[in-house]
């Protein structure tokens, strides 16, 4: 496969990703309807550092750290699946505020809480690694050029930056915070529902293969 072919392959079946809803998007979109853009977009960009933590292990033959160790993957899963249950169980118990107008005014907090809670979910899922594990076994091979590597993985952090902040965005947009507005107790029950569903998988799946 010719270099160029193969990195637009590779970052193209990463950006198909964006349209399979998981935890990553769905904790972006809740922090960004209830907490604001700046909150949503420092949320995305810590989700779009784990891809590039697990990316660059799957691309540059480090995932065997992972993946080949049973303890660690476990620990991973059940840690980081508390984490998301934690944050789901946040989620369903958020109090409406009085005025609906109040949830339009931004949640000020440090940068980094944002940050961490973004990285914190991508990584909580360590079988990110196996996913592109098996787009580069697809996409790339041993004659792949090093500086084709290189760029199939900037271009997977790139398109990843740009999708969460775009996430971050349209769901901070005022129109759409107000309508979250006269929903947040559904809706924050619904997210946190979903998010609480990737914990249990996960907690699961780590306790089973101890």
């Amino acid at each position: 496969m010719e270099p160029l072919h193969a990195i637009v392959l590779t970052v193209g079946l990463f950006v198909l990703t964006f349209f399979n809803p998981g935890a990553n998007l769905f904790v972006v979109v809740q922090t960004s309807l209830a907490s604001g853009r700046r909150a949503g977009a420092l949320t995305g960009l810590g989700v779009a550092l784990g891809d590039t933590f697990y990316s660059g292990l799957g691309l540059f033959g480090m995932a065997t750290l992972i993946t080949q160790c049973e303890g660690l993957f476990s620990i991973i899963k059940i840690v980081g699946g508390g984490y998301l249950l934690w944050f789901a169980i946040k989620s369903m118990k958020r109090q409406p505020s009085p005025q609906s107008s109040a949830l339009l005014q931004p949640i000020a907090a440090p940068w980094h809480v944002f940050l961490r809670s973004g990285l914190l979910t991508c990584l909580s899922n360590p079988q990110t690694v196996l996913f592109f594990i098996s787009i580069f076994s697809v996409t790339l091979s041993a004659a792949t050029p090093t500086w084709a590597k290189l760029l199939a993985w900037c271009g997977i952090v790139l398109s990843s930056v740009i999708w969460r902040l775009f996430l971050s965005q349209a769901f901070s947009l005022p129109a759409v915070r107000r309508g979250y507005a006269r929903v947040q107790r559904i809706a924050s029950r619904a997210i946190g529902a979903v998010i609480g569903v990737f914990a249990l998988k996960l907690i699961y799946e780590g306790v089973m293969r101890r």
